[in-house]
């Protein structure tokens, strides 16, 4: 890596030589390259190259996005915030991982890695961080390179044998003479109030006072793995709280005191921290008051993974793997849209006991498909029966993982039911004898190897299913030839003597009688003898305890019993832990669920992706960090962290109507827009219930043509810039279509009127220039399948799939009319030079509003009464009027036709004529739920 002084002395073009030239690692000694040497046979070239990208993208957009840590240049608390976004199991630790090494070698002298909420989680990072980030045996040198507290060996310390204070100690000795030597700290430390106050004190006591002494910046990292999980406030719950003996929210105020403790005194000025939060489910940390001190504020980055598309640069959110589809990320684009075809998600029936013997089925003859292909290793149960003379032999002769999740309940009893279920079908003859299994750690019964026979076509069909699906695996991403399955007599040989024999039950959840987590790892005993690692062949049933962080290798087979309850898309999004790393063995993977919990799923990748593309769109430019809007669905919330969300809609409604009106002291410019319009257009009388109610043009406008029509509406009251919610909300939807191609005029969607003679209007949730910015949305989504969205006739299907043409056709174009009143006629010019008289409507208007919409209706009118103003255009063109649902709002049916209604009020007193609208859409264009948060959606002006 080049020095700062040299790269400075490049730019400038001067050569400096040097009396005691300083020091410069050789490349082969720094963090970054110690640490892509550990991943050379983990991942591909391509994949290590994007990793660097996106790593050298955060350290220096990101944590070095002011420069380096200057007074003058940082925020004045000389703190930076950011979150990178990753996938569920896609690799963010190897991420967060390489940003600490080249944040190390960037000069940063403290590095804290918060790894989780949970044991198993702190164990799984630290052992990564060991094996990896400070990789190498014991030496001199490695103990001169770094401080790491814990010290090696400390997995175990963190149970609560050690005290806090001892796991977080720091020798006051040992860092004076590392920060005036730049040598680093790492300190890997459990996300849990009591482990962060023991090294928030630590740092106090043992470390501030030296960073004090130093003359030159001190700069602390905090890198907070699952950044969603416990770090999240909620300040509208916090607000009801009392703030001393309240339930307040620990963890991300101890996380704060890390670099910002109560004692302000205490803190260096010359520390300067940055905290990067990483997630795949960022909703909460999105959506969550700027109250909480970890709120991104500075930066917001997106991490990309690998598929048959997408470039390096510019960013997109997958890159193009060129070595196919063994190494690319199978996630929801493979699961829910790719992979469809071949059938990898599986709706259960109403019968359970059914559909649990079917997934398990599914889940053995996976497993022996696999041992099948990996012919030159041992099958699981001639493996677990050797021993080998080291942990290489052992992984040489192992065959694939292979595991399956079953998700019964978030109830810790039901997980030992099911699992007990399990074990019945297998052949377990009591609940006695299950228990003794499960608590034994023993395999399913042999008798089971029975059943393969006596229902030998329940087992095979899923052999020709498998053949299916290597087929269409095949075809949806141009493989060079299916994966090959093996003949049943084959399959049936592996299952019997090598997969039921070493396949076993386990409990993973709280529960002090539950396993604590997998185990992958070889071992050996206390000869020396090493042994295959325990769980080459798996059931697992578990609850939320398997929902972050932890891996389950070789997952192929998921089965839900139930749709979940709580429909958070954050929460069940961490559920996924089918996504990874599968491609060798997609055909062989199925995830088994009600067609309800598959399409909350599907409807989560959709909004995910969403979101993703927002955040990789904004990365393109040098900005701060974006506030991207959050998407949910119809039936679920984007998250359960934060109380009270609404959805902030795109559509306006069914009959949405502009009470906003101009004040009839001044004349009002409306008056022009509607005379110029039925000037320069043939119209023609309205007839009704044997009334003249009204007059309409004889020609309907298409969508962008209505669109216009409402953008000319001008009020003196009413001037929204374009820097407000509606404005963020439009754009980061207009950047999801113009992903798709340009819109045509270059446009922004959202247009309100830029004038320079009013002042700046709050936005109103009613704004008229949300609803041409709609009907712009609708014209434009007709040729492209947008991300995010879904048409309005059918909320539980995605835009991104829907049928364009079908959707052309049924396009709506806007009447537009008049809606005669029951006072005078209109006498002022140039209302009153129309071929036509308008009796004015009458309506009260309180302050700049109109206190009544649409006029008096009456539901039960047929064709020769009059059913109320919004179907006056049916009337005109002599149509059947739409039946009206009951107990629902009365849309417009998909395919029909809108109305766009102008009335001219003028009450008894009032100087001049003003124009209020009202507009009628039909069903079937495109709709979001965006999450609101309280503030966002009910303190706007109505």
């Amino acid at each position: 890596m080049t020095s700062q002084s040299e790269s400075s002395a490049r730019v400038e073009g001067t050569e400096r030589v040097y009396l005691e030239p300083p020091t410069v690692e050789s490349p082969e000694s720094t963090w970054w390259s110690r640490y892509s040497a550990t991943l050379a046979g983990q991942l591909t070239t391509t994949s290590r190259s994007a990793l660097e990208c996106d790593c050298r993208y955060i350290v220096d957009r990101g944590i070095f996005g002011a420069g380096a840590p200057l007074p003058d240049t940082w925020p004045h608390n000389r703190l930076r915030r950011g979150l990178v976004m990753g996938s569920v199991q896609s690799g963010k630790t190897a991420s967060m991982l390489g940003v600490a090494a080249l944040a190390l070698d960037h000069g940063v002298n403290i590095v804290i890695i918060l790894a989780g909420t949970r044991l198993s989680l702190w164990r799984q990072t630290f052992g990564r961080l060991r094996g990896q980030l400070d990789s190498g045996p014991a030496s001199i040198e490695k103990e001169r390179r770094r401080i790491l507290v814990p010290p090696s060996g400390s997995e175990d310390y963190a149970s609560g044998s050690v005290p806090l204070a001892t796991l977080y100690r720091f020798q006051p000795a040992q860092i004076r003479r590392a920060l005036h030597h730049r040598q680093p700290l790492i300190v890997v430390a459990m996300k849990q109030t009591d482990h962060l106050r023991a090294l928030a004190r630590s740092l106090r006591e043992s470390v501030y006072p030296t960073i004090r002494s130093l003359d030159t910046p001190v700069h602390l990292l905090v890198l907070d793995d699952e950044a969603d999980d416990g770090s999240i406030l909620d300040a509208r719950v916090e607000a009801s709280e009392d703030p001393i003996y309240g339930n307040l929210k620990q963890i991300p105020r101890a996380i704060a005191d890390l670099w910002a403790p109560p004692s302000l005194q205490t803190v260096p000025r010359n520390l300067f921290a940055t905290y990067v939060g990483y997630t795949a489910t960022p909703q909460a940390n999105f959506l969550q008051e700027e109250h909480n001190p970890l709120a991104p504020r500075e930066f917001v980055l997106s991490l990309r993974t690998p598929l048959d598309r997408g470039e390096l640069r510019p960013r997109s959110s997958t890159y193009f793997e060129p070595t196919g589809l063994a190494n690319y990320y199978t996630g929801g684009e493979v699961f829910y849209r790719r992979g469809t075809p071949a059938g990898l998600c599986v709706a259960t029936s109403n019968n359970l006991d059914e559909d649990r013997a079917d997934a398990v089925r599914a889940f053995l003859v996976a497993g022996a498909i696999r041992t099948l292909r990996a012919s030159s290793r041992l099958g699981p149960t001639t493996a677990s029966s050797q021993t080998f003379a080291s942990r290489e032999e052992v992984l040489a002769a192992i065959p694939p993982i292979h595991s399956m999740l079953v998700h019964p309940s978030a109830l810790v009893d039901e997980q030992f039911q099911e699992a007990a279920r399990i074990l019945e079908w297998a052949g377990a003859r009591s609940p006695e004898e299950s228990e003794s299994i499960m608590n034994s750690g023993g395999y399913l019964p042999e008798i089971l190897a029975a059943k393969v026979d006596e229902e030998e076509d329940k087992w095979q069909a899923w052999v020709e299913r498998y053949r299916s699906s290597a087929e269409a695996v095949h075809f949806a991403f141009s493989t060079p030839t299916p994966n090959a399955i093996p003949s049943w007599s084959e399959i049936r040989g592996a299952l019997i003597q090598e997969i039921i024999p070493n396949t076993r039950v386990a409990v993973v959840n709280s529960d002090p009688g539950a396993d604590d987590r997998p185990e992958y790892e070889p071992w050996c005993d206390a000869d020396g003898n090493w042994h295959a690692p325990r769980d080459l062949s798996t059931i697992f049933v578990s609850g939320n305890v398997m929902s972050r962080g932890l891996t389950l290798e070789g997952l192929t087979t998921t089965l839900f019993l139930r749709t979940s309850n709580q429909a958070l898309a954050d929460s069940q999004m961490q559920m996924q832990r089918w996504f990874g790393y599968r491609g060798a063995y997609i055909e062989l993977c199925r995830i088994f669920a009600p067609q309800p919990q598959l399409d909350f799923f599907t409807a989560y990748h959709e909004v995910d992706e969403a979101l993703r593309q927002i955040l990789t769109d904004a990365m393109q430019e040098d900005a701060s960090a974006p506030d991207p809007v959050v998407l949910q669905g119809q039936g679920f919330l984007a998250t359960g962290k934060i109380a009270n969300l609404g959805n902030q809609p795109l559509c306006p409604g069914p009959k949405p109507f502009i009470r906003l009106i101009n004040s009839g002291d001044q004349y009002d410019p409306n008056v022009n827009l509607l005379s110029d319009l039925f000037e320069e257009r043939a119209s023609s009388n309205v007839t009704a219930g044997g009334r003249i109610r009204g007059r309409m043009l004889n020609q309907p406008l298409a969508l962008n043509e209505a669109a216009a029509l409402l953008d000319r509406l001008q009020f003196r009251d009413y001037n929204p810039d374009r820097s407000n919610w509606q404005n963020t909300i439009w754009n980061q939807v207009q950047q999801r279509v113009e992903a798709h191609g340009s819109l045509s005029d270059s446009q922004p969607l959202y247009r309100p009127p830029l004038t320079s003679d009013s002042p700046i209007s709050p936005v109103r949730r009613d704004c008229p220039y949300a609803i041409a910015a709609y009907f712009r949305l609708w014209s434009a989504c007709l040729s492209r399948h947008v991300r995010g969205l879904f048409p309005t006739d059918g909320p539980l299907r995605q835009w991104s799939m829907t049928d364009l043409n079908a959707k052309t056709q049924q396009q709506p174009r806007f009447w537009v009319g008049i809606r005669y009143g029951g006072g005078l006629p209109v006498s002022e010019v140039p209302l009153s030079t129309l071929p036509f008289v308008i009796p004015a409507a009458q309506r009260t208007v309180l302050g700049g509003n109109l206190a009544a919409t649409w006029g008096s209706r009456d539901p039960d009118a047929d064709a020769e009464g009059f059913r109320g103003d919004e179907y006056l255009d049916y009337y005109f063109r002599g149509e059947t009027l739409p039946p009206i649902p009951v107990d629902e709002s009365p849309w417009r049916p998909p395919g029909s036709d809108g109305l766009i209604l102008f009335y001219v009020n003028q009450p008894e007193g009032q100087a001049h004529p003003t124009i209020a609208v009202g507009v009628c859409i039909p069903l079937g264009g495109p709709d979001q739920f965006a999450a609101a948060t309280a503030p966002r959606q009910f303190s706007i002006s109505t």
